[in-house]
C-alpha cells in the first residue's frame, strides 16, 4: 500500500467550518478543493527542507482538526496539519528563496533517515528527478495559496 502525500488550499473560514462539522477530510480530499500531490515524496521533501533550515516547512504545522481528530497513515510525520495564511507565506517566500539544488545536499541523509518509503535511494538521479518535480509544484502550489492569502492543510494517507 502507497502512502501519498496531499496539500489542500482553502481558507481560513472553511479550516474553522471544517474543524467544528467534523468532516474535514472528506471535504478535503474531494475534487472541488485545489491540492497539490506529492505522492510518496512527501517524507523526503518534508525531511531536505527540515534539514535546510525552513523556518515554516510547509509540510507541517499544527495538527489538524486537532491532535485527538488528525487524520493521516498514523507513521510519523503523515497525520494532517494545518498552517495559517502568514504562516503559508513564510513557507512560500522560503520556497521560492531555495532552489532545489540547495536542498539535496541533505538527500544522502535521508537514506539513513528511516523515511517514506523505505526503498527509495533518494540519491538516485531518478529520484532526484522525481523529487525536484514535486518540490516545483510545491513552490507555485504555495505562491498561489500566499497570494490567496489561503491555509493549507497536507496529510498523507
Amino acid at each position: 500500500m502507497s502512502v501519498l502525500g496531499d496539500v489542500a488550499m482553502v481558507s481560513a473560514a472553511e479550516l474553522d467550518t471544517l474543524r467544528s462539522e467534523g468532516n474535514a477530510y472528506s471535504y478535503l480530499s474531494g475534487t472541488e478543493v485545489p491540492k497539490v500531490d506529492l505522492d510518496r515524496y512527501w517524507d523526503g521533501l518534508r525531511f531536505v527542507m527540515d534539514a535546510t533550515g525552513f523556518p515554516v516547512n510547509p509540510i507541517g504545522g499544527r495538527p489538524y482538526p486537532n491532535e485527538r481528530s488528525a487524520w493521516g497513515h498514523g507513521m510519523p510525520n503523515s497525520d494532517s496539519c494545518a498552517l495559517t495564511p502568514e504562516e503559508v507565506r513564510q513557507a512560500a517566500a522560503s520556497l521560492v528563496a531555495t532552489p532545489f539544488t540547495a536542498l539535496e545536499i541533505h538527500l544522502p541523509a535521508a537514506n539513513a533517515a528511516g523515511l517514506y518509503p523505505g526503498n527509495y535511494d533518494w540519491t538516485s538521479l531518478t529520484t532526484r528527478t522525481n523529487a525536484a518535480h514535486y518540490y516545483g509544484t510545491l513552490v507555485a502550489f504555495f505562491q498561489e495559496a500566499a497570494a490567496a492569502g489561503q491555509c493549507t492543510v497536507f496529510w498523507a494517507a
